[in-house]
């Protein structure tokens, strides 16, 4: 492996571990820990925070597709680099929907549609840690 290709290796890696990092703090002690010290407030600091959680994860998805490309064109893209290019962009297209559909709709709704859009935004989020998990495992065989 060349030093560029390493180097791009190292990106990819980079953004994926850094992105299911954050969503698995975010998820089990980020969010958790905010509405056990606010309560009925906690909904106000999670909202501010969804915006900016998702777009983050948008930016990494991008990162870590175009890492894999890069590095597929610097020397051999095999089915692993496509494989972690398809997961990152499958990531990276739930964060953009949950931030430029799903949040809005959220907030368009208030409080009596909340269960049903958490619980979705819930499932995008798991389906996403899966697919950057899975990009990340592929990134190593």
């Amino acid at each position: 492996m060349s030093l560029a290709q390493t180097a791009l290796a190292v990106v990819v890696d980079a953004a994926l571990g850094v992105w299911l990092g954050s969503m698995l703090f975010f998820s089990f002690v980020g969010a958790p820990t905010v509405f056990d010290v606010l309560g009925d407030d906690a909904g106000r600091v999670v909202n501010a925070i969804f915006p900016k959680y998702y777009v983050f994860g948008v930016a990494l998805g991008a990162i870590a597709g175009l890492g894999a490309v890069a590095a597929g064109l610097s020397g051999e893209f095999d089915s692993n680099r496509l494989g972690v290019l398809a997961l990152a962009g499958i990531g990276a297209a739930n964060a953009a929907y949950a931030r430029w559909v799903l949040v809005p709709k959220m907030d368009r709704a208030g409080e009596d549609a909340f269960a049903q859009y958490h619980k979705q935004s819930v499932a995008l989020n798991g389906l996403t840690m899966l697919a950057v998990g899975g990009a990340l495992v592929l990134s190593h065989l």
